[in-house]
């Protein structure tokens, strides 16, 4: 299965790649607290062990977002136009290159990996979430905290109540 329905032309991107990113102030030593937080929160580490530059980054996000689009207007039979996606995606990667916008630090981090575009798995866009103690059953009293347990893993603030603290589950302990 290939990860992008959607991708962007690579003559397009090439340009980009000469440019450098306007992450701001550079201190005497040319270092900018804007690319160390980029390099450090954002840049994922590719297949050949480097790390993603801004230019990589931006198409990672573009190609992942617009998958997401077309492939749900596909799936949903609504109207979908290559030409009209591909314009806009192109004006979306500049001003996200330029810092015009971006998403949400959420989705510079995972938007167009794997887990979010082949898994679909779209927890870790997530900022927050909320879980209620009171589903617990008898059959399966941890249902709730596994899932506070691997949202939790992807970085999502988890909430929760205790609804299921007068629930009464016995526990049998064994005598030897």
């Amino acid at each position: 299965m290939t990860m992008f329905s959607f991708k962007l032309v690579d003559e397009f991107v090439a340009p980009y790649r000469s440019k450098q990113a306007p992450f701001g102030y550079r201190d005497a030593a040319g270092n900018s607290v804007g690319e160390i937080t980029f390099l450090r929160t954002y840049s994922r580490k590719k297949e050949d062990g480097t790390k993603e530059t801004w230019v990589d980054v931006c198409e990672r996000v573009i190609n992942g977002m617009y998958s997401i689009q077309k492939d749900h207007a596909k799936s949903q039979r609504l109207p979908w136009s290559d030409a009209k996606a591909a314009s806009s995606a192109k004006e979306a990667f500049d001003r996200l290159f330029n810092l015009k916008w971006t998403p949400p630090g959420r989705g510079l981090w995972v938007m167009g990996t794997p887990l979010v575009n082949v898994q679909r798995n779209s927890a870790a866009l997530q900022n927050c979430a909320f879980v209620s103690t009171g589903s617990m059953t008898k059959t399966d009293p941890a249902k709730p905290f596994a899932f506070l347990m691997e949202a939790s893993m992807l970085g999502v603030g988890v909430g929760f109540d205790d609804k299921g603290a007068d629930k009464e589950f016995k526990i049998c302990a064994t005598r030897r």
